[in-house]
């Protein structure tokens, strides 16, 4: 695993604390995040897939989908 280490300041966004995260360290966009505290520690990470996600993954593939499946080609083989 590779490590990078900044440093940052806490500032106020409305009513909560909020840091800036490096775009070299960031999180792809729109990836749900878990926010937990172990004693002086705040740790953010990726939300755990679940089986009960992949209906939403996959639907979320239906843009790339060009429908039906390619036909198959049997490659002739020599078995010795």
């Amino acid at each position: 695993m590779q490590t990078n280490v900044f440093t940052t300041r806490q500032f106020r966004a409305g009513n909560s604390q909020a840091v800036r995260i490096p775009s070299s360290i960031a999180f792809p966009p729109k990836t749900e995040l878990v926010v937990r505290r172990e004693g002086d520690r705040i740790i953010v990470e990726p939300k755990e897939k679940k089986l009960g996600d992949i209906p939403k993954f996959f639907k979320a593939l239906d843009k790339y989908f060009v429908g039906g499946r390619p036909d198959f080609e049997e490659t002739e083989r020599e078995w010795a």
